[in-house]
């Protein structure tokens, strides 16, 4: 990675993507059921599934269910090739091992801040050193306005409880401290169109959710929490209030906190991930953005999510021995179990995360590691076994990633918590876009399969 770039200087001209004119054009489709052509336009290759509403069958002898009257649906279970937003925030290319954020390389970010990321992807450009210290500057005030009902909602529940019901807590005190931000009960339209009070919520989002979560890690390991203090970074006061500190300085390890900042950028926004998708979801409804950071953090916690990252390495403790690799690989082919951390929705190929995650990994001296040497060993096997590369299906950055957390510090159980203290700037990036560009209410339709016949009770 491009370790010494002088990301000042760097930052002048962002890499531009091209538009290929062939990637527009027209769809020819014929039905066959009634032998009508139509002409659905393509653009950047995408087709309007809106557009396939004019395609209309005979309804005679139809199932009423189809609603054939409608016109014609598109049936993608699960959203595999279903684009719902149109975006500017990241784009992540990995035929080229390329991410791009706002149109700057990650190697270009790779010594910037979280405030310097937060300030990119949530206003649109970087921030000059008076703006980033402006922003600082609110962030660390809003942190220090959280009230006091917030700690005492997380401190009132077990220490020993999962991290997520604390955090869920905690930013539900910090939401019933702020009636004014929830939009049903205030303004419907406050939100849309109305870049003021749309900045200032994610601003106390942000820090609420710092707060939170250094509260729920001191909490869970039985620390004393020490408070935010102005002159520290946004990380930094993370790091403090979590009780991630040299015990002999009371201040946090400047290596661990850098990898966690670099690994910050690579995990700050991955597009329609589950955790911005879910969160996008509840804004739809023109909801405030701590609700949608809730609803993103229910679903991060899924072992097939940020989640991920403890059942990849509950994985490796299964498996234990470099001599049970085989016996383990020959039951994934088998379909008995399934190795975390391997394959991915959007790559059939190396995840572009995976090389700067090796390279934080080398700052963080692995070395001793048992359960890493056999991540290490596993990797080797299947890159070599034609079941993987056959399929396309290589390691992501669940795989490797959650190393970083616990070589910091982090206990397992509270690391789809720290990955969220990274996603939270794309989580509000696509928030503040999708209020100012009137996203629409989701709401997907389904292919009914019960009766469409309306049935007579039985008689008694």
């Amino acid at each position: 990675m491009a370790g010494h770039l002088c990301h000042r200087t760097r930052l002048a001209n962002p890499v531009r993507s091209i538009v290929n004119s062939m990637s527009s054009g027209i769809l020819y489709v014929k039905d066959s059921r009634t032998d009508v052509q139509y002409e659905i336009p393509i653009r950047r290759n995408a087709v309007s599934a809106v557009d396939f509403k004019k395609i209309k069958g005979p309804g005679t002898g139809a199932d009423r269910a189809d609603q054939v009257a409608g016109g014609l649906r598109v049936h993608d279970p699960g959203l595999r090739n279903t684009t719902v937003v149109e975006t500017a925030i990241s784009f992540s290319d990995h035929e080229r091992s390329l991410l791009l954020f706002r149109g700057y390389s990650l190697e270009q970010l790779w010594q910037s801040d979280f405030e310097d990321v937060l300030h990119l992807l949530v206003w649109g450009s970087y921030p000059t050193v008076p703006q980033r210290n402006n922003l600082s500057h609110r962030l660390t005030e809003a942190m220090l306005a959280v009230p006091d009902d917030v700690q005492r909602t997380i401190w009132g529940l077990p220490g020993t409880s999962s991290p997520l019901p604390l955090i869920v807590a905690g930013l539900s005190a910090c939401l019933a401290s702020h009636p004014d931000m929830i939009p049903a009960s205030h303004d419907a339209n406050m939100y849309r169109n109305n870049p003021e009070d749309t900045d200032r919520a994610i601003i106390q989002t942000v820090a609420a959710y710092a707060v939170v979560f250094g509260l729920v890690n001191s909490h869970r390991k039985g620390l004393r929490f020490s408070p935010p203090s102005r002159g520290r970074s946004y990380y930094e006061n993370l790091f403090v209030m979590a009780g991630l500190v040299d015990s002999r300085t009371g201040r946090p390890d400047r290596v661990k906190l850098s990898c966690f900042r670099r690994f910050s950028i690579l995990n700050s926004d991955h597009g329609m991930a589950l955790t911005v998708f879910s969160a996008l979801a509840t804004s739809s409804s023109l909801t405030d953005p701590i609700s949608c950071l809730i609803t993103a953090i229910g679903s991060a916690w899924g072992p097939l999510h940020f989640g991920a990252t403890e059942s990849a390495k509950r994985t490796l403790r299964e498996i234990g021995e470099a001599k049970n690799i085989p016996g383990y690989i020959h039951n994934v082919k088998q379909g008995h179990v399934k190795v975390f951390g391997y394959g991915h929705r959007s790559y059939k190929g190396i995840d572009p995360r995976v090389p700067p995650i090796r390279s934080i990994l080398k700052d963080l001296d692995m070395s001793a590691d048992k359960l890493f040497k056999l991540a290490e060993r596993i990797e080797s096997a299947c890159s070599n076994d034609a079941y993987f590369t056959e399929r396309g299906l290589y390691v992501n950055g669940d795989f490797y990633g959650h190393f970083i957390f616990t070589a910091i510090g982090f206990d397992p159980e509270i690391i789809p918590a720290a990955m969220l203290a990274q996603r939270i700037m794309g989580i509000m990036a696509h928030w503040r876009e999708y209020m100012l560009t009137r996203g629409k209410l989701l709401r997907p339709s389904h292919i009914y399969t019960g009766e469409a016949e309306e049935r007579l009770l039985p008689k008694l």
